[in-house]
């Protein structure tokens, strides 16, 4: 009887058998890279919406029909885009017509930012973390951690704003707004441990895990026609059009310069 020599195993059937030993027997990992901007999501939306706020106070209709140019030469803010975009927008919508030279406008609108940014403040019912110092031989030394019963951190925006109509041709003042100002907040609440309960304006109830719980007469701060200011997104969407005057839109320039 002939005795054929044995093969030996491929690189292919080693390397198989190496990968089924691993996938039944080893254990895996994974990793996600999770990045964060310079600013969070929650401080911009606390800007932006005490702004929105503020600029939907502001009553345009004087102006409506009247071609303006609008100067921004004084409105410095850190969103800088969203809020000369949306002065823009609130002077549109209520029927103002906005012409982008000086020499093309019978008025002239100055707006001004007179506060833009936030505060953070917070208040602890419990114990707060201290630090035992070495004064005393035979006491230990160390930090007592902190006891919080009730825990409470709040971040508010502020957003101020004034505005000012004047005409090109005399320089005589004839339109302001006033001073408007308004504020947009959330507050995170740890009762014996347990949240954060979010609420606040930006919230519009409260909030654990994602899950609304809506607060008993919470139904917003309220604005102008209606609508609900608390709401991100709160936004005036039909053209000012006063009794016995035409849509804007269907004005030519000639038509709706006001001498």
């Amino acid at each position: 009887m002939t005795l054929l020599p044995r093969r030996a195993p491929s690189i292919r059937t080693l390397a198989g058998l190496a990968a089924t030993v691993l996938l039944t027997s080893g254990s895996g990992c994974g990793t996600t890279k999770v990045t964060g901007t310079a600013r969070t999501g929650t401080e911009q939306l606390l800007l932006t919406n005490a702004w929105d706020k503020a600029l939907l106070r502001v009553d345009f209709r004087p102006l409506t029909g009247v071609p303006v140019f609008l100067d921004t030469a004084n409105v410095t803010a850190v969103d800088q885009g969203w809020v000369v975009s949306s002065l823009r927008e609130a002077m549109l919508t209520q029927g103002v017509l906005i012409r982008e030279k000086r020499e093309q406008a019978q008025f002239i609108v100055e707006a001004r930012v007179g506060a833009y940014g936030t505060d953070d403040d917070s208040m602890l019912v419990g114990i707060s973390q201290t630090t035992v110092p070495p004064t005393i031989t035979g006491i230990p030394t160390g930090t007592i951690p902190k006891l919080p019963l009730i825990e409470r951190s709040r971040q508010s925006a502020v957003a101020k704003l004034a505005l000012f109509a004047y005409d090109r041709s005399s320089g005589q003042l004839v339109w302001s707004s006033g001073t408007v100002l308004d504020k947009a907040d959330t507050k995170n609440v740890f009762v014996g441990g347990f949240g954060p309960i979010k609420s606040g304006s930006l919230q519009n109830g409260a909030e654990v895990a994602g899950i609304a719980i809506p607060l008993p007469g919470d139904n917003g701060s309220g604005g102008a026609n209606g609508t609900d200011l608390s709401k991100p997104g709160a936004r005036l969407t039909r053209p000012y059009s006063p009794p016995g005057m035409a849509t804007p839109s269907n004005l030519s320039d000639l038509e709706s310069f006001k001498p």
